[in-house]
């Protein structure tokens, strides 16, 4: 078939459509919560650069300011927070570095951004504690998750306005409770009512659920508003032979996050050439399960942009 750009290439395979290939990225951490937007930018376009991927994952490393500079460690804590405007400079300096990614790369190329959801942005920023602390406090652990949920919104409103293709929303608590999740009625009182109306905030983007960790509930998130579902297939529940049954979204998978760094070449074109033989071809994207370590051999990563771009489809 003809040739398509990567933004054609992606948004055929989100809606179903045929592709020229299977569209491939691989992302990992760039740890640049201490770098300005520009210095980050050129983290990521080096990393496109070297690696031609077909759309681009931007990680979000700047950490969500705590109201108390430090600790959440009691229900005042959780009252502190309040909806925060996007000159906050953790919000600032991501809009800037996708500013510059979007002018760098141009309109064909497609740019995730990365948020997490408002109860792990909280954990992301406090620590592990400060989720029981909201499960204890319920009235502060709403106000808290509600003052960031309007920050989120706003913050993916400001996204799509700077042209950012997707979002990749990465939903934490969707673990079974005895595996260190949480229960399914914590999930639908803590989580669940924020993720939607923050995915329903991104309406016109790309949405895709990241749902996050093993011994997954996954029919947790089946509800979400979104276009496409991310998880990490190869450690957990469910197959993507059986996520296809449960969703009409796009799937991203293929990659093994947890084993690319030593795999074989063959190992990782096996990968891949697996999903597509339990997803299809169509409403797939190739991409790992969940971010890869950032000392991944180049020939490795490049093994996997190669089978994606040469397998049949």
């Amino acid at each position: 078939m003809t040739s398509m750009n990567k933004m054609q290439r992606f948004m055929a395979a989100i809606n179903g459509e045929p592709v020229d290939h299977l569209p491939v990225s691989i992302w990992l951490h760039f740890a640049t919560e201490h770098l300005s937007s520009e210095e980050t930018a050129r983290a990521h376009l080096r990393y496109m650069a070297a690696y031609d991927w077909d759309y681009l994952k931007a990680m979000n490393d700047y950490r969500y300011p705590l109201p108390s500079g430090q600790n959440v460690t009691c229900e005042a804590d959780l009252l502190g927070f309040k909806p925060l405007p996007m000159n906050e400079p953790a919000f600032a300096k991501q809009l800037a570095c996708l500013r510059i990614l979007r002018s760098e790369l141009g309109p064909d190329v497609p740019i995730v951004e990365t948020l997490f959801n408002p109860l792990q942005t909280l954990v992301r920023g406090a620590g592990a504690s400060a989720a029981q602390l909201v499960f204890d406090h319920p009235a502060a652990g709403h106000a808290m998750l509600e003052a960031i949920t309007q920050t989120f919104c706003e913050y993916v409103v400001a996204c799509k306005a700077l042209g950012v293709t997707g979002l990749f929303y990465s939903i934490n608590g969707a673990s079974r409770a005895d595996a260190g999740g949480l229960t399914a009625e914590q999930f639908a009182e803590f989580v669940a009512p924020y993720d939607v109306r923050i995915l329903q905030a991104a309406a016109g983007m790309v949405r895709i659920a990241h749902v996050h960790g093993l011994n997954l509930e996954f029919n947790r998130t089946l509800h979400y508003p979104v276009e496409a579902f991310s998880w990490s297939h190869h450690q957990t529940a469910p197959s993507l032979a059986e996520a296809r049954k449960l969703t009409q979204a796009a799937l991203i998978g293929g990659i093994n996050e947890s084993a690319i760094a030593k795999q074989s070449v063959d190992e990782i074109s096996a990968d891949i050439a697996s999903a597509v033989r339990e997803a299809g071809a169509r409403k797939l994207l190739i991409g790992p399960g969940c971010t890869v370590p950032p000392d991944a051999p180049y020939r490795l990563q490049m093994a996997a942009r190669r089978t994606a771009h040469q397998i049949e489809v």
